[in-house]
């Protein structure tokens, strides 16, 4: 998901971060259903909603105490 940070910023290039973490998180969740015997799209859909959770808990957490990152 870092990768187009290397070639640029701005939106375009945060959008792009943000779908490849989504389809990483995702795929690893399909990965995972080939060991638990649950459907695909269960466990990738799954697995997406715990990474958006950990991350929104993430940026509430830097919020709190007051982090912030310079552009």
């Amino acid at each position: 998901p870092v990768v187009p940070f290397l070639f640029g910023g701005g939106p375009v290039v945060f959008g792009l971060g943000v779908g490849l973490a989504l389809l990483g998180s995702f795929l690893v969740g399909a990965g995972v259903s080939l060991f638990t015997g649950r459907s695909i799209v269960y466990s990738g859909v799954r697995q997406v909603a715990i990474s958006v959770l950990a991350a929104a808990v993430t940026y509430g957490v830097g919020r709190v105490i007051g982090v912030s990152v310079a552009g």
